[in-house]
C-alpha cells in the first residue's frame, strides 16, 4: 500500500497532520497568506511554504493576505473582523504599508 502524502497545517495551537493542504497557504518568512494557486506563493521554497486549514487560523497566526491574489472578501472579512484591529478589509490589505 502506498504512503499518503501528509500535510503540516499551522494553527494557533501548533503544527497538525492532515491528508489535505487546506484552504490557504502561507509565506513563512513574510507572513503573508494566499490561496494556494496563487503565483506568488507557488515561486517559493517548499521549506518557506506553510498551510492553513482556513482563513481564521491564518489569521490567528498573525500572518497579513497577500495583495496579489486577494483571498479575503468581504463576506471572508466579516467573518474575521473580530480578529483584527482593522476597520475594513482594504485596510487590512494595507497595514503594513506606512
Amino acid at each position: 500500500m502506498a504512503k499518503r502524502k501528509l500535510y503540516h497545517l499551522l494553527t494557533p495551537e501548533g503544527i497538525v497532520e492532515s491528508s489535505v493542504p487546506g484552504e490557504l497557504a502561507g509565506y513563512r518568512k513574510m507572513k503573508i497568506f494566499g490561496t494556494l494557486d496563487c503565483k506568488s506563493g507557488m515561486r517559493m521554497k517548499k521549506e518557506n511554504r506553510v498551510f492553513f486549514k482556513d482563513l481564521e487560523a491564518a489569521v490567528l497566526c498573525g500572518y497579513r493576505p497577500c495583495k496579489n491574489c486577494k483571498p479575503i472578501g468581504d463576506e471572508d472579512f466579516d467573518q474575521i473582523k473580530h480578529l483584527v484591529p482593522h476597520k475594513n478589509k482594504e485596510e487590512f490589505y494595507r497595514r503594513d504599508d506606512k
